[in-house]
């Protein structure tokens, strides 16, 4: 029996196949699917097969019922399966009470708070410079590996030379955000300023208005949500939208109907603490 014949009889006992599925009944092996190409298209050109979707293409028997198998999303490697996590308000609660708790975490947070009130202004670049590096190091930013890029004196001046920035923070703009992650226009610091506002609005004027976005977040949120994607983060990101983002935050808050006080930065510490 040739490749044509073996084709439509797999396709009348299977229904609908992919050209890999194909290739491994005749062959064994899914490392024959171009042996069967040529072939195969002959079919689909003669409409005797028809071809539906891409990456990858199914293949029936013309008047045949067409039936896709559903996708099936699988986490990338290494990361863990969210599906059993609860998002409420006692369950934000604990975790930000955990984090708190630790040795490490705990501590450092106090300090931040501590730090900030000691020095709220961002206005001398010394000041905002001890700051950056306080947040820099108790957040991970590494903000050190991109030297090359901008410096500590530059990213401190650029930072204090933003108009009315204490007021604005105080306040919640999220363009600030932007304004810091922008930089001198070589480097991207988005997460880096979303901390660094976060960690001023909440810790010294004890508000939350300021969403977090980072690798852990960014990684996570499309395993939570099904309404975004790495994909849409990402291009908020580079958009220099972080509004978009924080009223994504605050939209899915609501829609969970959690009502804590310090709602967006418990949510954090929650998706940090479940997957870090």
């Amino acid at each position: 029996m040739g490749q044509k014949e073996t084709i439509v009889d797999l396709l009348k006992t299977n229904g609908t196949m992919t050209q890999l599925a194909l290739a491994e009944a005749i062959y064994g092996d899914k490392n024959h699917g171009p042996n069967i190409y040529s072939v195969l298209m002959g079919r689909v050109n003669s409409g005797a097969v028809l071809r539906t979707g891409s990456q990858p293409a199914y293949y029936s028997l013309s008047g045949a019922d067409i039936v896709i198998p559903e996708k099936v999303t699988q986490p990338k490697k290494g990361v863990r399966d969210v599906s059993g996590d609860e998002i409420t308000n006692e369950t934000i609660e604990e975790a930000g009470r955990i984090v708190a708790e630790t040795d490490n975490y705990g501590p450092e947070m106090e300090m931040i708070t501590r730090c900030l009130r000691r020095f709220p202004d961002n206005t001398d670049p010394d000041i905002v410079a001890m700051k950056v590096g306080l947040i820099d190091i108790t957040n991970s930013t590494h903000l050190s590996q991109h030297k090359s890029k901008i410096s500590m004196v530059e990213l401190s001046s650029i930072i204090a030379s933003i108009p009315d920035i204490d007021a604005r923070i105080k306040a919640g703009d999220p363009e600030v955000v932007n304004q810091i992650a922008r930089s001198n226009g070589r480097i991207n610091l988005f997460s880096f300023a979303s901390k660094y506002c976060c960690y001023h609005n909440r810790n010294l004027y004890e508000r939350d208005d300021y969403s977090i976005l980072d690798t852990v977040l960014k990684e996570h949120l499309p395993l939570y949500f099904s309404d975004v994607t790495e994909t849409q983060i990402d291009n908020w990101r580079k958009a220099y939208n972080y509004k978009a983002y924080n009223d994504y935050i605050t939209k899915k808050l609501d829609e969970l109907g959690i009502t804590v006080e310090f709602r967006k930065r418990k949510f954090d510490l929650f998706v940090w603490y479940k997957n870090r």
